[in-house]
């Protein structure tokens, strides 16, 4: 076989795509929390309260500087009143005490990540969680390992499962090594730059911040997508046949 046969019969490189969860494929429930700051004189809408969540969470987990309460962040980009902010701290917090509330799939983020698979893009799941991160995807109909209602990924990896915290590195590589990937043909994209960002880049993998409304304190230190889809443009070509 010559060299040119040889490569044309070789299986392409594995292209990897590595997710963060919350914040990504799964939002706050904003049905259920947009209403405990709107009585307390803040936002009133879904889109409003979701506007104010990633500029709570950008501000709460900066670039640079010391990480804040986003608890106590919220019903201030939320637009309560200054009198009211203590009340509604509190409100907030205990709401979010009764379950997890990052349990609302994103629709385009969905078809984004059906989109990858069908190309034949390997997707990692990557998330820092407790154990139940599998379930809540597959309940949430967004994505699971084999079949089921979401879209079928390679690989879901939950810190508490796999052992390592984000952001270190290990828990990146473990996806790497779970999709059969190597660091220079993968891209992870999350929405928190101290774990997701930070991460990715101490385990040599392009980072990527998900950030919907350009709120990152420090823009030109990483990349940026406003969109899951958009991160098909920092995927390494060609991609592999499924």
């Amino acid at each position: 076989m010559s060299p040119a046969e040889f490569a044309s019969s070789s299986p392409a490189p594995t292209t990897a795509l590595l997710v963060d969860v919350g914040g990504v494929l799964l939002l706050p429930n904003a049905a259920l929390l947009t209403p405990v700051v709107a009585r307390h004189g803040g936002v009133s809408t879904e889109e409003e309260f979701l506007r104010a969540h990633y500029a709570a969470h950008n501000a709460a987990f900066p670039a640079r500087g010391e990480p804040r309460d986003y608890y106590e962040l919220l019903p201030r980009f939320a637009g309560v009143p200054a009198e009211r902010l203590t009340e509604a701290v509190e409100d907030y917090r205990a709401v979010s005490r009764t379950r997890n509330m990052w349990h609302a799939p994103d629709p385009a983020s969905k078809a984004a990540l059906a989109g990858f698979v069908a190309e034949g893009v390997r997707v990692a799941i990557v998330s820092q969680a407790d154990g139940r991160i599998a379930r809540m995807l597959r309940d949430a109909a967004m994505c699971q390992e084999g079949e089921g209602p979401g879209v079928t990924v390679d690989a879901v990896l939950d810190s508490a499962v796999v052992g390592y915290d984000k952001p270190d590195p290990r828990f990146f590589r473990a996806a790497l090594d779970a999709v059969g990937a190597t660091r220079d043909r993968a891209v992870h994209v999350g929405d928190t730059v101290p774990a997701d960002v930070r991460g990715a880049q101490a385990a040599d993998i392009l980072a990527v911040h998900y950030d919907p409304y350009g709120d990152c304190d420090d823009p030109g230190d990483h990349e940026h997508v406003r969109t899951l889809a958009e991160v098909g443009a920092f995927l390494p070509a060609p991609l592999s046949t499924p």
